[in-house]
């Protein structure tokens, strides 16, 4: 791979990585960051790499680097009470309360159930892409991905009802 093939792809694939990692981590700046290290993952790699599966290489780098900084977010508990306390003070208007209203009800899930839904409900993956990206077989992709729409689904209910 040369530079313009690199920089074709960067400027192709980049708002759908940080789309992906932006709803996953629900933070800019670290979705920012998890794309610039899946680029220069590419970057490093680009002598073993193939043109044609840029999109599945792209959105595993990209996936695997998301589960690292939820990981390590997830473990400094100050910046989990902090999200909860954001989360507890906002108000929904009315021009963007159903946005909103998946947006905290995509929070309140599972990150593997969140990130299911990610790629195939909002990024429109195929139940074998999605199996490549995140390493589970397409039963258990299913399977996941059922459970996590009826948990999405009750979720919104309950919040609605409130």
């Amino acid at each position: 791979m040369n530079i313009s093939e690199y920089n074709s792809i960067v400027r192709q694939w980049s708002p759908h990585l940080l789309r992906f990692a932006n709803r996953n981590l629900n933070n800019l700046d670290l979705a920012k960051d998890v794309v610039q290290d899946t680029f220069l993952a590419l970057w490093n790699n680009r002598q073993q790499f193939d043109n044609t599966k840029a999109k599945q290489y792209l959105f595993t780098i990209a996936y695997r680097k998301c589960m690292d900084v939820f990981r390590k977010v997830k473990n400094e508990s100050e910046l989990n009470e902090q999200h909860e306390s954001i989360t507890d003070t906002v108000h929904f208007e009315n021009s963007f309360m159903n946005k909103e209203l998946l947006k905290t009800a995509l929070e309140r899930i599972p990150e593997m159930q969140r990130t299911l839904i990610l790629l195939r409900d909002l990024e429109g993956y195929n139940y074998k892409e999605i199996e490549e990206i995140t390493g589970l077989n397409e039963s258990q992709v299913k399977v996941y991905l059922f459970r996590a729409r009826k948990i999405l689904k009750e979720t919104i209910t309950a919040m609605e009802a409130i």
